[in-house]
């Protein structure tokens, strides 16, 4: 269990016998703990103010993950799909993902198998693997005609059409993804700054934070801008997806009509960025590197704008490359 687990967390390991009313019960315990978490003034740039809401304080991965992964499995209880001991939930994740859905399995009595891609980081399996799930790597060139993050996507779908005892709920497409920043991240951020933000601005792995947020956000003022950020292509930013070089998720290319503007920004600007942020005190991951620099960029273009963001995770799930890129200075500039 990594340094970032607090004491009270020890509750989220005991497992009881199968049963879906005691699997209802813990699914309300585990949403108690998950959410409200700090959303933190970090920056003014041109008169406009950026905001961050602090995702790893989500006492199972750490993450944003936390949200969805609840969610998928509280739905999945809702449909009566778990009807036996046997019954095995997969999933493709890049790492925190995986990691939440492996510790709520655990905490609920449930089996867990999380295909991961061929270019995830050692770290990363173990983490995963750790939390009492199973976890298997795609071969390289699983899905040769994309990018090899698709090669997990494709993995699955051959498991869950072979094998009637897996469950695939599928973050890509699952609206529950989406119920998780509707219900939840959404309603949060618009209380805790009055209803003031301009811009919401999110690199997209899956979509459903931009989306789900953003759906909220538009219905309480349909004024609020949507930016989605994507990185640049032959990108090391772990969870998120350069669409020029990847499959586009289902849940955001049903939504794109909520999306007013794109950014794409450079593993160099990330980097750099996440220096900065490790000195301010946020020992955070790679993607809110990236998520800092879009927010800037929003703020240079709009003076007296309030700029939300996400801070998805920690550093933990990506530690090897922040150390070869960062900490070893293999991009600091010559």
């Amino acid at each position: 269990m990594d340094v970032f687990v607090q004491a009270e967390n020890r509750s989220l390991t005991s497992v009881d016998s199968f049963s879906p009313e005691s699997i209802r019960k813990k699914i309300h315990l585990l949403k108690q703990k998950i959410g409200e978490t700090p959303l933190i003034h970090i920056d003014n740039v041109n008169g406009s103010s950026i905001y961050a809401k602090l995702e790893y304080y989500n006492p199972l991965s750490h993450s944003v993950k936390d949200r969805p992964a609840v969610y998928m499995l509280e739905g999945a209880i809702k449909q009566g799909l778990v009807t036996s001991e046997n019954a095995k939930f997969v999933e493709a994740s890049s790492g925190n993902l995986g990691i939440a859905y492996g510790r709520a399995g655990k905490f609920l009595g449930l089996k867990t198998l999380i295909v991961i891609p061929s270019v995830s980081a050692g770290k990363t399996y173990r983490r995963i693997r750790e939390t009492g799930a199973t976890v298997e790597k795609t071969p390289d060139g699983y899905c040769p005609l994309r990018n090899e993050r698709d090669g997990a996507i494709a993995k699955v779908k051959d498991m869950y059409l072979d094998d009637p005892n897996k469950i695939w709920l599928d973050q890509y497409s699952n609206q529950d993804n989406l119920r998780a920043h509707m219900e939840g991240t959404g309603p949060e951020i618009w209380n805790q700054i009055d209803g003031k933000v301009t811009n919401i601005v999110l690199g997209v792995g899956t979509g459903g934070s931009l989306v789900g947020i953003t759906s909220y956000l538009k219905v309480e003022n349909p004024d609020v801008e949507s930016v989605a950020v994507q990185p640049q292509r032959n990108h090391h930013i772990q969870g998120l997806r350069n669409f020029q070089e990847s499959l586009e998720p289902a849940i955001l290319r049903k939504n794109r009509n909520l999306i007013d503007d794109w950014i794409e920004v450079s593993d160099e600007e990330s980097f750099e960025a996440l220096k900065y942020l490790w000195r301010e005190g946020y020992l955070v991951g790679t993607s809110s590197g990236l998520n800092y620099v879009a927010a800037r960029r929003i703020a240079k273009k709009n003076k007296g704008a309030t700029i939300v963001t996400l801070f998805p995770d920690t550093c933990l799930n990506s530690f090897k490359l922040i150390q070869e890129h960062i900490l070893n200075g293999s991009l600091d500039k010559k």
